[in-house]
C-alpha cells in the first residue's frame, strides 16, 4: 500500500468534496439507523460525478488498473471505476453513520480507503449466500456444518439474531434490504450459509451457483426428513462494503404463520454423508436428457420442492399429483386405468407397518381424484372435499369436520409425503449397476409389483438401500405434522 499516496490523497479529496456536495443538499449528516446510502435511491450521481475530484480519482484509477478497466465496453464483464468510486464514498458513509463522526479525514474514512486499494489490488472475491428458513433448526440450537453449509438456528426471543448475523457475513446486506428487512414469523427459524472464494468475471454466475447449492441443500432436507421447511428470503453479497456487485435479497413472500401445518427439520450436523448420497443419486439418474427439454422425473422432483413454497393449497394438490404421476407412471402415457395403476403402485411401493397398503391406495385414489377434478374442470364444493378429507388417513377427524382449512392443509401434507417417498423408491431402484426400475427403457412394472415375492423383493430393496446409507428412516411415514402454533413432538 506504500505506493498508494497519490491514490489516498485523491481519495481523500473526493470524499471531502462529496461530503460537502451532500451537505448542501442536507443528504448528510444522515441517522445511524439510516447508514445505508444507495445512488439512485438516497442521492443522485449528477451531484457527485461532476466534481473535479471525482473526475481526477477516475482518472486515476483507470491509469493504474487497467487489467480492470481498459476498454471496458470491448469485454464481456465490464467493469468501471465509477462503480468503486461511488462505493467508497457509501462505504465511508456507512462508517462515518454508525460512528457518528463525519469528517472526511477520520480513521473510519481511512477504514474505506484501505478497504477500496485491498479490494482492486485483489485478484479474487468472496461471495456469500444467506438464506432464511422456517421450521428447521439444530440439535441443542448449535450452529453445525454440514458439507460446505453452515447451519445457524435462531434462538429464541431473539428474532434479529439471523439478521445481524448476515450483516456480519455480508457488510452491505441492509443496503438490500432498503431499511425494510423482511421479518418473517413462523419459528423454528435458521440462516443456510455458503460462501465461495473465486476470480470468476462474473458474480452474478456465482451467486446463483450458491443459491443453487442451497436449493439442493433444502430438497435433500425435505426428501429424508418429511419436513415442511421453507425459505423466507436470501441475502447474497460480498464480504466488503465496497464490492464489484451490489448485495441482493430475493424473498418468497412468505408471512407470518401463513404455514398451517408444521414439521420441523431438525439436524445434528452428521447428515454430510447421507445428504451427498442422496444427491449423488439424484445427479447419476439414468435419465436420458440428450435433445430432451425437460424429463418426467425432473418435472415431478421440480414440483415436489416447489410444493413447499407459499402459494394456492389447490395447486400444490394437482403439482403433487402430477408429480406422482410423472414418478411411479412416468413415459408410460397409456391412459387406460391410470389412476388404478397410480395407487396400486404407490401401495405396492411404499406399504408399510404404520401405513398399510389400503390406505396407500384409498388416500392416493381420493387425492388424485381430486386433481382430476380441478384440472378438467369439474366443480368441488366444501361438503364435498370434506368428505374427501374424512376419507384420508392423516387428515384428524376433528379437521375435517370443523376446520376446513387444516384439513386441506393435512391433504397437502399427506399427498407430498407419497410423492417424497415415491421419489426416493425410484431412485433406490434406478440405481446402479443392476437397476430394478430403470428410468430409461421399459419394465413389466405392473407384473412384477402383481407377484407377491417380487414386490416384497422391490420393496425391501429400497428399503434396504436407505438403511445402508444410514437414511432407514427416510423411508417410512414420518411423525404427525402438528398445526402451525402447537407444540410439536421431537
Amino acid at each position: 500500500m506504500s505506493n498508494h499516496s497519490d491514490l489516498r490523497s485523491a481519495c481523500r479529496a473526493f470524499v471531502a468534496s462529496a461530503f460537502a456536495a451532500l451537505a448542501d443538499e442536507h443528504v448528510l449528516p444522515t441517522p445511524r439507523y439510516q447508514a445505508y446510502m444507495a445512488v439512485g435511491r438516497d442521492y443522485f450521481g449528477g451531484s457527485i460525478m461532476p466534481l473535479a475530484e471525482f473526475t481526477a480519482l477516475e482518472a486515476l484509477l483507470d491509469k493504474r488498473y487497467t487489467e480492470r478497466f481498459a476498454e471496458p465496453l470491448k469485454r464481456k464483464h465490464a467493469e468501471f471505476a465509477k462503480t468503486y468510486i461511488l462505493g467508497l464514498l457509501e462505504a465511508c458513509i456507512t462508517r462515518c453513520a454508525q460512528t457518528g463522526d463525519f469528517s472526511p479525514t477520520g480513521p473510519t474514512v481511512e477504514e474505506s480507503i484501505d478497504e477500496l486499494l485491498a479490494v482492486l489490488g485483489a485478484s479474487t472475491y468472496e461471495l456469500v449466500c444467506a438464506r432464511h428458513v422456517s421450521h428447521l433448526t439444530t440439535a441443542g440450537n448449535a450452529e453445525i456444518q454440514i458439507g460446505d453449509i453452515t447451519i445457524i438456528p435462531e434462538p429464541e426471543d431473539a428474532h434479529r439474531f439471523l439478521a445481524d448475523r448476515i450483516r456480519r457475513e455480508i457488510p452491505g446486506a441492509p443496503r438490500a434490504w432498503n431499511r425494510d428487512l423482511p421479518r418473517p414469523f413462523d419459528p423454528p427459524h435458521a440462516l443456510l450459509l455458503i460462501r465461495e472464494t473465486t476470480d470468476a468475471a462474473d458474480p452474478y454466475v456465482v451467486r446463483s451457483r450458491l443459491s443453487a447449492k442451497l436449493e439442493r441443500f433444502l430438497l435433500l432436507a425435505r426428501l429424508l426428513t418429511a419436513g415442511t421447511v421453507q425459505s423466507d428470503y436470501e441475502s447474497s453479497g460480498m464480504t466488503t462494503l465496497i464490492a464489484c456487485m451490489n448485495p441482493q435479497i430475493h424473498t418468497s413472500g412468505k408471512g407470518m404463520l401463513d404455514t398451517l401445518v408444521r414439521r420441523t427439520v431438525r439436524l445434528t450436523g452428521d447428515e454430510a454423508a447421507v445428504f451427498t448420497a442422496v444427491s449423488n443419486m439424484i445427479d447419476t439418474a439414468d435419465i436420458k436428457r440428450d435433445g430432451i427439454v425437460a424429463t418426467s422425473f425432473d418435472v415431478a422432483l421440480s414440483k415436489y420442492n416447489q410444493s413447499h413454497t407459499i402459494g394456492s393449497p389447490y395447486e400444490h394438490l394437482v403439482d403433487l399429483a402430477t408429480a406422482l404421476e410423472g414418478v411411479l407412471i412416468g413415459a408410460e402415457n397409456e391412459g387406460e386405468g391410470l389412476t388404478l395403476r397410480l395407487c396400486t403402485r404407490a401401495a405396492a411401493l411404499l406399504a408399510r407397518d404404520d401405513d398399510p397398503a389400503t390406505a396407500v391406495f384409498n388416500d392416493v385414489k381420493e387425492l388424485y381424484g381430486l386433481r382430476s377434478k380441478l384440472v378438467h374442470g369439474g366443480q368441488i364444493t366444501e361438503k364435498d372435499l370434506r368428505k374427501v378429507f374424512t376419507r384420508v388417513s392423516t387428515v384428524p377427524v376433528g379437521d375435517a369436520e370443523h376446520r376446513f382449512g387444516m384439513a386441506l392443509a393435512y391433504a397437502v401434507d399427506r399427498m407430498r409425503d407419497l410423492v417424497r417417498r415415491a421419489i426416493l423408491a425410484r431412485l433406490c431402484l434406478a440405481e446402479h449397476p443392476n437397476p430394478a426400475w430403470p428410468f430409461t427403457g421399459r419394465a413389466a412394472v405392473d407384473a412384477i409389483l402383481a407377484d407377491d415375492h417380487q414386490r416384497a423383493t422391490w420393496r425391501s430393496h429400497w428399503h434396504n438401500r436407505l438403511a445402508s446409507l444410514g437414511a432407514e428412516y427416510a423411508g417410512g411415514k414420518p411423525r404427525a405434522a402438528v398445526d402451525t402454533i402447537s407444540q410439536e413432538d421431537r
